[in-house]
């Protein structure tokens, strides 16, 4: 079993590699009453074309959702959910752009839970008659979010942004997508994604981690899985270009809300890993919008905005900078915007205290083990190891390091939606 030491805390995480395959996190917290355990494939929404030896494969969008789902079947009569609920601990699940994650939340029986949460997901139970089934819950849950005016205004600005990428299509699949899921498209992403290799296991709290190692190794001792052939991804480079500059969408809300876009291609920071990247658009962003900055402050006393949030996307060949702000006046807020995106201050004052902040959160940040555990699974899925020395590369930033990042925020493509509201007797559209 491997340590893995985070520096400048007096934490450790355990990584240990099972007989099948798949990888194993663990880190040990004493002062959990709880033990948080997730089992995660590096298989997402974005991933549904593929070749494995000659065979190509096409499937339908929101097959990784659907596969998510129809997992918790065990056998005829019984889920996941029940099973856990009988033993009372709690089981969810999430599907991303570019992975499934499978929770389980528990305060004892750790050998039973651990067990169970293997069992289900690496079962293959799939009919004809539970795809059937799920089809119509699922389409259902996908009108359901498609009623909620912000994620319309969300997905329509990731169509307009977006000419290939497959983030620009619903993570569930559209209601044609849905219908069009067959048992073999289920059972072809099961084959060929999960499997040991290409998952991981994260297991967080009150536990020890040679108990774990131990569970793990039994559970895979009288299993054999064939040799796993990773599936190459089928994929279209993504133009620096647009699809479309701006929408205006009426539909039922009662104040505008605005989204931005900011499609900056990756190629102006060769420099620069994808977390150094991230970390240092992030101190930028917050100095310049977040919800400290003077710009921020000046738009609120303005009564120009309600609030203002953004996010950044960092891809294999754009970086991705998007806004949400509630406001009624989005044209002139654009503007400010767009204003400031040309204008970003910067000075070393600001710089230090937004590094400090940082610092901070991180350290916090082990007081919780489900934090720890999810931010142990999104370092696996960007960066394929756990990042140990966060302070000391936040620390190793320099003013002259940040201006340079920012002075390359100008060769972008921006796009934004307007979500206005519905007139007396109108319709959405």
């Amino acid at each position: 079993m491997k340590t893995i030491k985070i520096k400048d805390l007096d934490e450790k995480v355990y990584e240990f590699t099972s007989q099948s395959g798949l990888k194993i996190y663990i880190w040990p917290y004493d002062l959990s009453e709880e033990v948080n355990m997730s089992l995660t494939v590096k298989y997402g929404s974005i991933h549904t074309d593929f070749k494995v030896g000659k065979t190509v494969y096409h499937l339908p969008n929101g097959i990784a959702h659907f596969l998510e789902h129809i997992k918790f079947n065990e056998k005829p009569g019984l889920t996941a959910h029940d099973y856990f609920y009988s033993i009372g601990s709690y089981t969810n699940a999430y599907t991303t752009y570019d992975h499934t994650s499978y929770e389980v939340t528990c305060s004892e029986k750790i050998d039973v839970n651990l067990n169970h949460l293997l069992y289900f997901v690496l079962n293959p139970y799939f009919t004809k008659e539970l795809v059937q089934k799920e089809k119509g819950i699922i389409v259902e849950e996908c009108k359901m979010s498609l009623d909620n005016p912000y994620n319309i205004g969300y997905q329509n600005l990731l169509q307009n942004i977006y000419k290939y990428n497959k983030k620009r299509n619903l993570v569930t699949g559209n209601e044609d997508d849905i219908k069009r899921i067959s048992i073999d498209d289920v059972e072809a992403v099961f084959s060929n994604f999960y499997h040991p290799e290409n998952m991981f296991l994260t297991v967080t709290g009150k536990v020890n981690p040679f108990e774990v190692e131990k569970i793990v190794e039994k559970f895979f001792e009288d299993k054999e899985y064939a040799k796993y052939i990773k599936p190459k991804l089928i994929t279209k480079k993504e133009p620096d270009d647009i699809v479309k500059a701006s929408d205006s969408i009426n539909t039922n809300i009662t104040k505008e809300k605005l989204f931005i876009a900011y499609k900056i291609p990756k190629k102006s920071y060769k420099a620069f890993d994808d977390l150094t990247l991230r970390i240092l658009l992030n101190i930028i962003l917050n100095i310049n919008f977040g919800v400290t900055s003077e710009f921020n402050n000046y738009l609120l006393k303005k009564d120009l905005i309600d609030d203002m949030y953004y996010t950044i996307n960092v891809e294999k060949d754009h970086v991705i900078i998007m806004f949400e702000i509630s406001t009624s006046y989005p044209n002139e807020v654009l503007n400010k915007i767009r204003k400031q995106m040309e204008h970003l201050t910067l000075n070393e004052q600001e710089f230090t205290r937004k590094k400090r902040a940082l610092i901070a959160t991180s350290i916090l940040g082990y007081d919780d083990s489900y934090e720890v555990n999810s931010d142990i699974r999104m370092d696996i899925i960007r960066y394929n190891k756990i990042v140990t020395d966060l302070k000391g590369i936040i620390n190793s930033f320099t003013l002259e390091v940040v201006k340079n990042i920012a002075s390359k925020i100008t060769d972008y493509k921006e796009s934004y939606i307007i979500l206005n509201p519905l007139e007396e007797n109108e319709n959405p559209q």
